[in-house]
């Protein structure tokens, strides 16, 4: 089946029934089509509990227009990625393997129906290319969700025709002034279905466990990514291998808890874990080849054609294409497994049964309301805080080892890369556990939560370093065997080794400044502690 693809970008208004549209003359120095009215009806579909929606995707099928068919919208860098195929009566297999991650075996099924007469206004530059659509839309809706609720409204729309034209960000902005001009007001929802459809309930209930709300956030995003981890993006593919790391943290720091909620489940931790290692692996095959090929390109850039040869160049450019190409397949393969769908499906359970097992101060603990909410934050807290401490101790234990070997063994380059690699996965699991930390009076958590992105940012660019290493000397063997010089290949080697090591040389103080940040965090932990004992103590005596 064909699929087009489109970038949407635009503005909406909102505006009165009886309000006049700008004037032709209001759009200058665009010109003007005659306006075209068109009778547009879209069924939209969506799992029972609005998943698709909850994850900013939509899925439709419009008829009536220029684009009936089947529509599905994700959400992009540069604006909403809009897919469209051939009307029919059942959703595309494209589309349904694309949202597969979101819908996770449910059925799709009709959550709303919007209907809308649309007068459409083509805007064209002076060598009259089209680039603003500006739309007049009264739109009747009928929601299928809930109670159900119909509704009616008008609204004006200016979308961009081809987002990369020279000057199309300026000619949207002069469209919108013009709609503003006129009285409209920016519009107070994002698109007419969430409108239609109303507030999208959250995926968790929020508060009741800080551990929840870890697990939540770190599903949340990798459903987030999901869409284009499938379309095998730059972003959508790192995005997705963050969130998956995230869970493994998060699962890791929150053992002892998540032990205690899962024993009458059937969550396996352990496989569990396993289960997102593995995942992580394909995605970070894709992604160390995406990122090795972005940054040798532009290191062999910055040297003259005849030390990085044409020939070098369109190597490298050859052998990460289908690198990549190979690394991409086994992504969308995984992303579309039963395997996949059972890992989610056990997430989806995970997230379910934690936090059911209150502590003190938790929900259960009604006897008196604003003392049990103040127990249940601090409770919250600290447990949050005890897993920076778990994170730290083997913070600590890594990197003690680390310098001790670093000072007294005559390690290579690749040792003690090795070494400070495993300090920076306990920095970056970290960071994660004070990244969950409020920023609250008396609690230092800033400077902590600084050192550590430091440091995982440094060792982190010693690890690509490594990675592209590994690549260069692959493909420069490769390069040899087919008769081509090899030289190009070294000097990319050399600039990555010296890279390492000019980086490496600063390791010791950026780790250093991780372990004094933390004795500040504890100093004000303590500090509030005491604090809290005072004010409690006085309260025993006036009473």
């Amino acid at each position: 089946m064909a699929i087009s693809e489109t970038v949407e970008v635009e503005s909406k208004f909102e505006v009165g029934a009886d309000d006049p549209a700008p004037s032709a003359e209001a759009f200058a120095p665009l010109a003007a089509d005659d306006p075209v009215e068109h009778q547009l009806s879209a069924t939209y579909y969506d799992t029972a509990d609005l998943s698709l929606t909850r994850h900013k995707v939509t899925l439709r099928r419009r008829t009536g227009g220029d684009d009936a068919g089947w529509h599905l919208k994700l959400p992009g860098r540069d604006g909403r990625l809009e897919l469209q195929a051939p009307l029919g009566d059942e959703v595309p297999t494209e589309f349904v393997d694309a949202v597969a991650g979101l819908v996770c075996r449910r059925e799709l099924s009709p959550i709303a129906r919007i209907d809308n007469q649309r007068r459409v206004t083509l805007l064209r530059d002076a060598d009259g290319t089209a680039v603003v659509e500006f739309c007049d839309d009264r739109v009747t809706t009928e929601s299928f969700v809930a109670d159900g609720s119909a509704s009616r409204w008008r609204e004006w729309e200016a979308e961009l025709v081809d987002p990369t034209l020279p000057h199309a960000g300026e000619a949207l902005a002069a469209v919108a002034a013009a709609c503003i001009s006129a009285g409209a007001r920016a519009s107070s929802s994002s698109s007419k279905l969430a409108r239609a459809v109303g507030p999208v309930p959250e995926a968790w209930d929020r508060g009741v466990s800080p551990v929840r709300d870890a697990l939540g956030e770190d599903l949340r995003q990798l459903l987030d990514h999901d869409p284009a981890a499938r379309r095998v993006t730059m972003t959508g593919v790192h995005q997705m291998r963050v969130a998956v790391r995230g869970l493994r943290s998060t699962i890791g720091s929150y053992a002892t808890e998540l032990d205690a909620e899962t024993a009458g489940s059937d969550v396996d931790l352990a496989a569990l874990l396993e289960e997102l290692k593995v995942l992580a692996a394909v995605l970070g095959k894709v992604r160390d080849i995406q990122v090795v090929d972005q940054r040798l390109g532009t290191i062999a850039a910055e040297y003259p054609e005849d030390v990085v040869t044409l020939q070098t160049r369109q190597r490298l450019r050859s052998e990460f294409d289908a690198e990549e190409k190979r690394a991409g397949e086994r992504v969308i393969a995984a992303l579309l497994s039963d395997r996949y769908l059972d890992l989610l499906d056990a997430l989806h359970e995970l997230l379910r049964v934690a936090g059911t097992e209150p502590g003190p101060g938790q929900p259960g603990d009604d006897r008196f309301p604003a003392e049990a909410d103040k127990r249940q934050r601090r409770e919250a807290e600290e447990m949050v805080l005890r897993g920076v401490d778990r994170q730290f101790a083997k913070f600590s234990k890594s990197r003690t080892r680390t310098e001790r070997d670093l000072a007294s063994l005559d390690l290579s380059l690749a040792q003690r890369e090795e070494l400070t690699h495993v300090v920076r996965k306990r920095a970056k699991a970290l960071r994660r556990n004070v990244g969950s930390l409020p920023d609250r009076d008396g609690l230092n958590v800033a400077p902590l939560r600084t050192a550590c992105q430091r440091l995982h940012t440094v060792l982190g660019e010693v690890q690509d370093s490594v990675t592209a290493r590994r690549w260069i000397r692959r493909i420069a063997r490769r390069a040899e065997a087919a008769g081509e010089s090899t030289f190009g290949f070294g000097v990319l080697f050399e600039h990555e080794r010296g890279f390492s090591e000019h980086t490496l040389a600063g390791f010791e103080n950026d780790a250093a400044t991780v372990t004094a940040a933390y004795r500040e965090l504890s100093e004000s932990r303590r500090a509030t502690r005491r604090k809290r004992s005072k004010g409690g103590k006085r309260s025993r005596k006036k009473g």
